[in-house]
């Protein structure tokens, strides 16, 4: 009797997403809402400047085709000291999510929006996906008058070309209200996805962040090297 070809696994992509923010802005709040469950320990410490997440996380929300797995971070300060932090980004993030608090904002955003873009540099805009946490803080206003009323928030979306949704994690989990916030942000996060395909966010070593004047020095000198050698 012949034996059966087997079918060999098919394999599943996997995109990495860096999730970022100023402590109590809602980083943990956020995955949680979008796993619908509680994967990631959250608290209210926005006020006092202390952070409940202490290390790099990753957790995996396993779709069909697909995994995404979300890297929860602690404060953007502490980035720069973590070596695990360091190894992800020399392997690349597929994208980046900057997930900005309502209720804190302008008092902490424009100071996290540029320290964010000093880590990431300019090429972070075509990853990045803005979360606007805390949407229950709004009251009765809506989310386009907040943002016309915060013109440096307003024109840093548009450098995202206008990635953004808002999330308000007090929601039911099983409402059909927090599935539909879902649904918007896998759409928004699908996109950039999509748009860089293999592409990815990652360190950049000292020659490539050379002006470009030092650059045309740098050309020089390796063909003078050449032909003297």
């Amino acid at each position: 009797m012949e034996l059966q070809d087997m079918d060999t696994p098919k394999e599943v992509a996997v995109s990495l997403v860096l999730v970022v923010g100023g402590i109590g802005h809602g980083k943990s709040s956020f995955i949680n809402s979008v796993f619908g469950e509680e994967k990631c320990k959250v608290g209210s410490t926005w006020g006092v400047g202390k952070t409940i997440t202490k290390d790099i996380q990753e957790i995996d929300y396993k779709r069909k085709d697909d995994i995404i797995t979300f890297v929860d971070t602690p404060s953007l300060d502490a980035l720069n000291s973590s070596s695990k932090f360091q190894n992800l980004y020399k392997t690349g993030f597929n994208a980046l999510v900057i997930v900005c608090s309502i209720k804190s904002y302008p008092s902490q955003s424009p100071p996290l929006f540029d320290n964010i873009k000093s880590l990431f540099g300019e090429d972070m805009y075509r990853y990045s996906l803005v979360v606007l946490s805390f949407e229950d803080y709004l009251g009765e206003s809506t989310v386009d008058e907040f943002l016309n009323a915060n013109s440096t928030l307003k024109a840093f979306l548009k450098k995202t070309e206008d990635k953004y949704v808002a999330f308000d994690n007090t929601l039911d989990k099983e409402s059909k209200e927090a599935n539909e916030q879902r649904a918007r942000f896998f759409v928004y996060l699908d996109s950039v996805l999509r748009n860089n395909e293999d592409q990815t966010l990652k360190q950049i070593g000292r020659c490539s962040l050379l002006c470009s004047c030092c650059c045309k020095c740098w050309s020089w000198c390796k063909c003078k090297l050449h032909l003297n050698s």
